[in-house]
């Protein structure tokens, strides 16, 4: 039997059916930063996600086998497991460096053995160095050709984070670039940045010919800027979200995600979303 019935089996399970979008939770940030607000206690975290209606979670391999119980049974969400690592994300103060660099920590026989739905890797672009940047594009090829094996759906999140990039991280014609990368060495999904309009965000996206979930970024300062970017970005034809602080870092995760799902799978405005899921909160 092909691989690719299974990639289409599992990745059934990260894109909802229904809709073909994905409310996912980025919930790996223990694995570079450490204890965080919102992820101090992963299994009392996790149980609020999966409250809320989270279609899929992203974790590390520790956190993966300490909330194994979540993911099961017909209705649990689907298991995106993270195969790197990288100190990009440390602030100064926490070790931090100008520009960061990836490792592998898994691998794809993890992920099977994992019960994994999915895999994600990083894939870093504006390195000085071209070599850094080469790396990281082997890395993911590699990946990608082993989950074609596996039939294990591969979900790369191409950033432009080297110290190249200067101010323009997220700049759409930068983001068009490195996401169409990325499907070309063979991702089923892109999880990227936001370029901040859905005018600008609807060219990354004809541009890239699989889905798009967004990344969340730095915390959002109000509901109205978090849930406008999810309006934004599926307006311009996203494929939904793969937020992390945004969500498990709001007031109320249960709710947040709640709004979130209105938003990507029942096409409500952030405004409407937010009087039904979230009235007097900000």
């Amino acid at each position: 039997m092909s691989a690719d019935c299974g990639k289409k089996i599992r990745l059934g399970r990260v894109l909802a059916p229904h809709t073909k979008k994905s409310v996912a939770v980025a919930f790996d940030h223990g694995l570079s930063s450490g204890p965080i607000p919102g992820n101090v206690n992963p299994r009392q975290m996790m149980a609020k996600l999966v409250e809320g209606g989270a279609d899929a979670i992203l974790v590390s391999p520790g956190v993966a086998q300490l909330c194994a119980d979540f993911f099961v049974g017909k209705s649990a969400p689907a298991l995106i497991l993270r195969l790197d690592w990288t100190n990009m994300f440390r602030s100064g103060e926490r070790l931090g460096y100008e520009e960061g660099r990836t490792c592998l920590i898994a691998t794809v026989e993890d992920a099977v053995r994992f019960g994994a739905d999915a895999v994600l890797t990083f894939m870093f672009v504006g390195y000085e160095d071209p070599d850094v940047e080469a790396r990281e594009i082997e890395k993911n090829a590699l990946i990608a050709r082993e989950c074609e094996v596996a039939g294990m759906p591969f979900i790369i999140e191409p950033m432009a984070r080297g110290l190249l990039t200067g101010s323009r991280r997220y700049d759409a014609e930068l983001i068009r670039m490195h996401v169409r990368n990325a499907a070309e060495l063979g991702a089923d999904v892109i999880k990227t940045d936001y370029s901040g309009q859905g005018e600008t965000f609807a060219s990354v996206v004809e541009g890239c010919p699989i889905p798009i979930l967004i990344a969340g970024g730095p915390k959002t300062k109000t509901l109205e800027a978090g849930l406008g970017m999810v309006e934004g970005a599926i307006q311009a034809g996203a494929a939904g979200v793969l937020f992390g602080r945004n969500i498990f870092q709001a007031k109320d995760p249960v709710n947040m995600l709640r709004a979130v799902r209105a938003i990507v799978h029942d096409a409500l405005g952030a405004k409407e979303a937010i009087a039904k899921y979230l009235p007097g909160y900000d």
